[in-house]
C-alpha cells in the first residue's frame, strides 16, 4: 500500500501506539473544537516535527537556521491547526501549544530567493572584493580575515581609515539586492492591522517591543556619554586634537579600532590604572597545559556544581565533537545542535574567551536538556536569545577573580584590589558598552526599514542620524552615493539566529538574572565589599542551580516575562538595565570622576545627514572638546 506523506505519519502513530484511528483518507479533525481531537492532530505533527530535527542534525548546509526549517516543515498543518476554536480551549497548556506553533502560519513557504538572499547576507562578512592600499595584487580581502585583522592591530590612521571607505565602496549589489528582499519579505507579511515590525517582534510577544529597547537605551546613555568623554580625549592624546572634529563626534574608523582592541595588551585604549597591569590569562592557561576538551569538562562542572545532573562521560564522548581546523570562523566560534538530538562541534583551541564561551555553550546544552521533551512548540526557548542570557548569567560568574582563583586555581601570584578591579572592569565595558548600541542601532534602522517609516533613499542618512544619536558617531570619510555604510554586523543582524535582537535582549536579561541568582543567593550583599556584584561566582550554589533549573524547563510554556517575574521582589516582567548599571557602578563613578578633573565636555553635536541641520545634545562642560 502507497502512503502520501500524511498518511504515512498517521500509520505511524497507529504503530507507536498513540492514537486508534480508521482509515487514512477519512481522518479529518479540522473541523472539530473537540480537545481531544486536537491533541491527536498535535500527534502528526510532533511526528513531523522530530523527523525534522534530526534530519536537519544530519544534513543541514547551515544556510536557514533550525527554527525556520522546523517552521518550514510545519507549514503543512497550519491550515488545519487554524481551523479549531483553539482560543476557546479549556486547557491553558494546548491553548499556549496553538499559540506558539501558530506564530509560523504567518510566513510563506521558503523558497530559492530566501535561501540566496541569506546565504548572501551571512558569508559577505568573508567576501573577497575590497583592494589593498598598496594597489598592488588582487581585490580580495575580507572584512573579516583580513581588514578586521588591520583594525585590530595598525595604529596608522590613514590606512585603517583607506580600508573602512574601501569595503564600502566596493559593496557588491549582490548584498543590497539580498537587503532590499528580506525587508520586501516582511513588508509583505504585514496587513492593515499588523505593521511589519510585529511579525519581527512576534516570538517577544510584544508588537511594540522596540519601546523597551529604546528605554534600555536611554538608561545607559548618560554612563555612555561618560565613557565617549573619556575614550574620545583618550584618541586625541594618543593621535592629537584633529582627529575628532569640533561636534565632539567619534569617526567610525576610530570607533571600530577601539572596539575591535578592546582586550588587546597593547591597544589604543590606556587602563584606568596603567601601574597595575591585568594578567595574562592565557599563559596561566598555557602554563596548566589544559586540551580542548578540557573547557568542556571544566564547563560540564559548574554545573554540576550547582546541582545539574552529572554529564556522563559516555554522553560527553557521544554529543561533544572537536570542529575541523578553521570551521569555525574567526572567533572558533562552537555549533551546537539544540533541537532533539543534541551535539555540540567545539573549538580545537584553548584560550580564555573560548573557556568564557564554553561555559556559555555548555548553558546552551543544560537548556536544551531541560526543555527538549517538552511537547512540539512548548520545547522552543521562552523568546529568541533568552538561552543567550542564562549563557552569560554563567558567564559572569565564571570570568570573576573569585571562580577563577578558588575555583580553577588560576591567578595564585595576583591580588585582585580596587585598582586592578578598575581595569578589569573598564576593559569589559568597553567591549560591551560600546557593542549594546551599535546592535540596538542596526536593530532600529531595520524596524525602521521594514515598517517604512524610511525610504531607500534615506536608509543611509537615517543610518547615521542614528549613529550620532545613540553613540556620537559619524562617517570618516564619504563614500560613494549609492553605499550602504552599514558594517557586516547589521546584514547578519537580520538573519534569524543573528539577529541583532537577541544580542541585545540576552545581554540585559543576562546582567538582570545574574544579579537575581546572587542576590537570591546572598552572594551578593549591597555594601558589603566582600560580596560585590561584580566578583559574585555561584558556582557550587545549589540554590543557584536550582533558580536556573526552573528557568530552564519552562521552554515556552509561558511567555518569558512571566518565567523571570520569579526573580525578583518586584516580580519584574521587562528587560531592565538596572542590574548592567549596578555591575560596572565603579567604573562609572570613576570615569565621572575623571572626566570632570580633565575638564572634558560629555556629550556632541548631531547633525541631520537628511536635511543638514545642526543641533547641540548634551555639552555639560565648559571646556573644548
Amino acid at each position: 500500500m502507497m502512503f502520501s506523506k500524511h498518511c504515512w505519519l498517521v500509520a505511524v502513530i497507529v504503530v507507536c501506539g498513540y492514537v486508534s484511528i480508521g482509515r487514512c483518507q477519512n481522518v479529518s479533525y479540522a473541523h472539530s473544537n473537540d480537545e481531544l481531537a486536537a491533541l491527536q492532530q498535535l500527534e502528526l505533527i510532533n511526528v513531523a516535527y522530530w523527523q525534522s530535527v534530526e534530519a536537519y542534525r544530519k544534513f543541514s548546509d547551515d544556510t536557514l537556521s533550525a527554527e525556520i526549517l522546523l517552521r518550514q516543515k510545519l507549514q503543512p498543518y497550519y491550515e488545519a491547526l487554524q481551523k479549531y476554536d483553539w482560543q476557546n480551549f479549556k486547557d491553558p497548556l494546548l491553548r499556549r501549544q496553538f499559540e506558539v506553533i501558530l506564530r509560523g502560519a504567518v510566513h510563506p513557504p521558503i523558497g530559492y530567493d530566501f535561501k540566496r538572499a541569506t546565504r548572501t547576507l551571512k558569508s559577505m562578512s568573508r567576501q573577497k572584493w575590497a583592494c589593498p592600499r598598496n594597489g598592488g595584487g588582487k581585490c580580495n580581502l575580507a572584512f573579516v580575515h583580513n581588514i578586521k585583522t588591520i583594525f585590530t592591530n595598525s595604529d596608522d590612521l590613514d590606512e585603517i581609515k583607506y580600508y573602512w571607505q574601501e569595503w564600502r565602496n566596493k559593496l557588491p549589489d549582490s548584498v543590497k539586492e539580498a537587503l532590499h528582499y528580506y525587508i520586501g519579505y516582511y513588508q509583505n507579511l504585514s496587513t492593515p492591522t499588523r505593521n511589519a515590525s510585529s511579525v519581527w517582534y512576534a516570538e517577544y510577544e510584544d508588537a511594540n517591543f522596540m519601546a523597551e529597547l529604546e528605554s534600555l537605551m536611554d538608561s545607559i546613555q548618560p554612563f555612555y556619554r561618560e565613557l565617549h568623554a573619556h575614550m574620545r580625549h583618550v584618541l586625541r592624546v594618543k593621535y592629537g586634537d584633529s582627529v575628532i572634529p569640533p561636534t565632539g563626534l567619534i569617526p567610525h574608523h576610530l570607533l571600530e579600532q577601539v572596539t575591535y582592541q578592546a582586550w588587546k595588551k597593547d591597544s589604543v585604549l590606556r587602563n584606568p590604572f596603567p601601574q597595575r597591569k591585568l594578567p595574562n590569562l592565557q599563559a596561566e592557561l598555557d602554563d596548566v597545559g589544559l586540551l580542548p576538551f578540557d573547557l568542556v569538562n571544566i564547563s560540564a562542572r559548574f554545573f554540576s556544581s550547582i546541582g545539574f545532573e552529572n554529564l556522563t562521560d559516555a554522553f560527553l564522548d557521544e554529543h561533544f565533537k572537536a570542529m575541523e581546523p578553521g570551521s569555525g570562523g574567526p572567533d572558533c566560534k562552537s555549533r551546537i545542535f539544540d533541537f532533539g538530538t543534541i551535539e555540540m562541534h567545539y573549538c580545537p583551541k584553548v584560550y580564555y574567551k573560548k573557556l568564557l564561551q564554553t561555559h556559555g555553550d555548555m548553558a546552551r546544552v543544560q537548556y536544551a536538556l531541560a526543555k527538549n521533551n517538552l511537547a512540539v512548540g512548548l520545547n522552543q526557548e521562552a523568546s529568541p536569545g533568552f538561552g543567550n542570557a542564562i549563557g552569560e548569567a554563567v558567564i559572569l560568574s565564571a570570568s570573576t577573580p573569585k571562580h577563577l582563583q578558588q575555583r580553577l586555581r588560576l591567578l595564585q601570584d595576583y591580588e585582585y584590589d580596587d585598582l586592578l578591579n578598575l581595569n578589569r572592569l573598564y576593559r569589559m565595558a568597553v567591549h560591551t558598552l560600546l557593542t549594546i548600541p551599535v546592535y540596538f542601532v542596526h536593530e532600529k534602522l531595520w524596524v525602521d526599514m521594514i515598517d517604512g517609516r524610511v525610504t531607500p533613499s534615506e536608509y543611509n542618512c537615517h543610518y547615521w542620524n542614528l549613529m550620532q544619536k545613540y553613540m556620537g558617531v559619524e562617517a570618516p570619510a564619504q563614500t560613494n552615493t549609492a553605499a550602504y555604510d552599514m558594517p557586516y554586523k547589521f546584514y547578519e543582524g537580520i538573519v534569524d539566529e543573528y539577529r541583532s535582537t537577541r544580542k541585545i535582549f540576552g545581554e540585559f536579561l543576562g546582567y538582570q538574572i545574574y544579579r537575581a541568582v546572587c542576590l537570591i543567593t546572598r552572594e551578593f550583599e549591597r555594601g558589603n565589599a566582600y560580596k560585590t556584584l561584580d566578583n559574585c561566582d555561584f558556582a557550587n550554589n545549589r540554590h543557584a542551580g536550582k533558580l536556573l533549573k526552573e528557568i530552564m524547563v519552562s521552554g515556552s510554556i509561558k511567555p518569558w516575562r512571566d518565567v523571570i517575574k520569579p526573580l525578583t521582589t518586584v516580580q519584574l516582567t521587562r528587560i531592565s538595565a538596572t542590574s548592567f548599571l549596578e555591575y560596572f557602578d565603579t567604573l562609572n563613578q570613576w570615569l565621572t570622576e575623571d572626566n570632570l578633573s580633565k575638564q572634558l565636555r560629555v556629550g556632541w553635536m548631531e547633525s541631520d545627514k537628511c536635511k543638514g541641520n545642526a543641533v547641540p545634545l548634551n555639552i555639560t562642560a565648559a571646556n573644548a572638546y
